[in-house]
């Protein structure tokens, strides 16, 4: 359907219905994308907020239960040692709990990657530790002792360090995640910007032509008017348009075409009238004459 052929209200409404319901549809796609967007950031930083107070837990045990193997290592109190050793156990339990949460949520490669380390110092630490309690037993606390500072504090060390690794791990992952976040807000927007700007081209171009489809007939009109009004009725006015307008230019044009028939009759009967009067004019000479 050619846009000429369409009624000037039907242009109308149609033009600001198509730019409302446009945006509408622009801001509720924009807004809709933007918040699940955002919502599934905040579930991941949360979700991984709550594996880094968990790392952190863990890594906060493991340092009470190796201060605790080496308090029970070096004392002389038996019963002492003994409640160091039934503490240690109790925290190595809650350890394990620990642990298992976290490595059951550990999906991305470098999470686990750096978990992987953490496991085999925390064996490497465990099985220390058995040796250290094994040679406490035996009563032999020089071997104890040498034992816990040559071989125990150095597995605990790397153990932590491979802890406090793990955390940063985790840290860095959330601090990507946000920057992801970060980063898709900047896009939505710059997309939501893009998006306006092709809609108000729409728009504008829409328009024109709408201005441009009722200027040029208008226009068209009022020179025809005003050559009517000045005496010109030679002017013709074809014009293939549907709309208001076009019924308009062509009963102009009907209207003018009759006018030039009646200015046709009524000159032709002023011709008829004028040939009358001359000829009466004659014979009235003529008469007179004789």
């Amino acid at each position: 359907m050619q846009f000429d052929n369409i009624r000037v209200s039907r242009k109308l409404w149609g033009a600001f219905l198509g730019l409302m319901i446009g945006m509408l549809l622009l801001s509720g796609f924009a807004q809709n994308r933007a918040n699940t967007s955002m919502s599934a950031a905040i579930d991941a930083v949360v979700e991984i907020e709550a594996r880094i107070s968990s790392a952190v837990r863990w890594r906060g045990s493991t340092e009470t239960a190796v201060t605790m193997v080496m308090g029970g290592a070096v004392t002389t109190d038996a019963v002492l040692a003994e409640q160091y050793g039934a503490k240690v156990k109790e925290i190595i339990g809650s350890i394990n709990k620990v642990q298992e949460s976290i490595v059951a949520t550990a999906t991305a490669p470098e999470e686990k990657a750096s978990l992987d380390k953490v496991l085999d110092a925390r064996k490497a630490v465990l099985a220390a530790t058995a040796k250290t309690w094994e040679l406490k037993g035996a009563g032999d606390a020089v071997a104890t002792q040498r034992f816990a500072d040559d071989e125990f504090a150095p597995l605990v060390t790397k153990y932590l360090k491979a802890q406090d690794d793990f955390v940063a791990t985790l840290e860095k992952r959330r601090d990507a995640i946000r920057a992801d976040a970060t980063a898709r807000r900047v896009e939505y927007a710059i997309w939501g910007i893009v998006t306006s700007l092709v809609l108000m081209a729409v728009g504008l171009f829409l328009a024109w032509k709408l201005v441009h489809s009722i200027t040029v007939p208008l226009n068209q009109a009022v020179e025809n008017i005003d050559a009517i009004a000045a005496g010109d009725l030679t002017r013709e006015i074809q014009s293939t348009r549907k709309d208001e307008f076009g019924h308009m230019l062509r009963a102009l044009s009907s209207m003018s075409e009759r006018l030039r028939g009646v200015v046709g009759e009524v000159r032709t009967g002023v011709n008829s009238v004028s040939s009358a009067s001359v000829e009466i004019a004659n014979g009235n000479h003529d008469l007179s004459a004789r």
